[in-house]
């Protein structure tokens, strides 16, 4: 008995080892390599405003830095502003220092081709005049033979029906562009963003180059903002802000998603998750997740923050999560003690539930909105209360879905779904609402809420809201 014990303890241990060996275990990239900071090389290009140049490098893992740099030009230093004004003939560029030994020069140069429109001789999409113009640069013969051969092949393609103006020149003196454009897609992503896109750059790519978009996204598929889930990438996540998006491979709208993502650049305070929605049932589970491409946003403790269900650019995500970082906060016991009532502080901060009919709101049928009691979000509009019947306020959806969120509770043997503002403890929301306006049922306590009346939001930090009423 004893040998048998030991056995299946010994298969039991060889069982597990052999589990956490299974490639599906280890969601990183195959291709991660060690960069062997011995054999660096640098490579030189300029394709209009370097603003555009660096992220597509940086997101790669065999790219130790991309920065921005000015070149040639009459001068040997000058200001953004010189340069601006044409006359000191510098072009804006980016030096890419690389490991030879994971990525070969060749790549570099076909992953510069698929970023720029080479027949335009002023600049590139919005960005006009000499110092947008694109241009290879070469530091040796073995250099230029590679770019000559890559410009000879583009016009061998008839991929354009314009002449290819992209020029080859030779390495020459350059010097660095100021401080507040090194970086500039991570420091002012949204602005970047929408600068990338409004220039005509975003679209040109995808409409030109869509035979390359799946092969530049698995180039991107290695940045740091974009990861495939495990228990251990969620453990030791350092980001403030981690998103779980949970994808399907037979899903349209996750794969339009996930081309939204890794051709944007992403706040370094984020990280996206890419959680496998087939397989991670106990997430799901969790996180009360009933569709696919469903994006679910956790603190530091993996607890829930806030939910969005169904497809949605990552622009608007990101927007949503500096809005909760905008209006959040967090209050100590005691203070919260000092300014709540008994009663409110045990229901926002213990769970607790007044009794119905008796309670402040329940038969309020006064104009206005109702806002957190403790944080003062706008969290409910009279607009969409209605009488429930149970003596409670009841609502048939939030001002914004943004400002409350939603967890799975099992309490007192039953299975509902808690409403949370932040956190504090609102009530729960049903599923027998008025169909007409959706079905739901925010059933909240009054003395999670305060009342402010559609006459006294003129002129107050609510004054947007009076547009509910008109």
């Amino acid at each position: 008995m004893k040998i048998l014990t030991i056995t299946l303890f010994i298969l039991l241990i060889l069982w597990w080892f052999y589990i956490y060996s299974l490639p599906w275990k280890d969601m990183k990239n195959d291709k991660v390599k060690e960069i062997n900071m011995n054999n660096l090389e640098t490579a030189y290009f300029a394709w209009g405003c370097f603003w555009c140049m660096e992220w597509i490098f940086e997101a790669q893992e065999w790219v130790l830095e991309a920065k921005a740099w000015y070149i040639w030009g009459k001068k040997e230093t000058a200001t953004y502003k010189q340069v601006s004004t044409w006359n000191t003939k510098h072009r804006e560029w980016v030096k890419v220092v690389y490991d030879p030994e994971i990525i070969t020069y060749s790549k570099l140069v076909e992953l510069f081709w698929t970023q720029i429109d080479p027949t335009d001789e002023w600049g590139q999409f919005a960005d006009r005049w000499f110092h947008y113009t694109t241009a290879l640069v070469y530091s040796n013969d073995k250099e230029k033979n590679i770019l000559e051969n890559s410009k000879e092949s583009l016009i061998a393609s008839n991929k354009f029906d314009k002449n290819i103006a992209t020029k080859i020149l030779p390495f020459v003196s350059f010097f660095d562009a100021e401080e507040y454009h090194q970086d500039y897609y991570k420091k002012s992503s949204l602005r970047y963003n929408t600068y990338k896109k409004w220039s005509g750059r975003k679209d040109f790519i995808e409409d030109n180059w869509e035979d390359r978009i799946d092969e530049l996204e698995k180039e991107s598929s290695n940045n740091r903002w974009y990861k495939n889930y495990s228990p251990e990438n969620l453990k030791n996540a350092t980001e403030q802000n981690i998103i779980l998006f949970f994808h399907a491979d037979w899903c349209p709208t996750c794969k339009s998603f996930e081309k939204n993502v890794l051709t944007e650049t992403i706040p370094e305070d984020i990280l996206i998750l890419k959680v496998n929605y087939d397989t991670e049932l106990e997430l799901r589970k969790k996180y009360n997740i009933v569709t696919q491409t469903s994006f679910v946003l956790v603190d530091s403790e993996w607890n829930l923050v806030k939910r969005w269900i169904w497809w949605r650019w990552i622009d608007s995500i990101i927007s949503k999560i500096w809005d909760i970082k905008e209006i959040s906060k967090t209050y100590l016991k005691e203070e919260l003690k000092a300014r709540l009532t008994p009663l409110q502080y045990r229901v926002t901060q213990e769970w607790a539930t007044e009794p119905p009919f008796r309670n402040k709101y329940w038969d309020n049928h006064e104009e206005g909105i109702y806002v957190d009691i403790v944080d003062r979000t706008a969290l409910f509009s009279s607009t969409d209360k209605f009488d429930s019947g149970t003596g409670w306020p009841a609502f048939t959806k939030p001002i914004d879905d943004n400002f409350v969120s939603e967890n799975s509770d099992e309490s007192l043997f039953m299975k509902r779904t808690e409403v949370k503002s932040w956190d504090s403890h609102l009530w729960h929301v049903f599923e027998d609402g008025p169909s007409e306006s959706g079905g739901l049922r925010y059933c909240i306590n009054s003395a999670a809420l305060d009342f402010i009346s559609k006459d006294k939001l003129k002129g107050s930090e609510y004054e947007k809201y009076l547009k509910l009423f008109e």
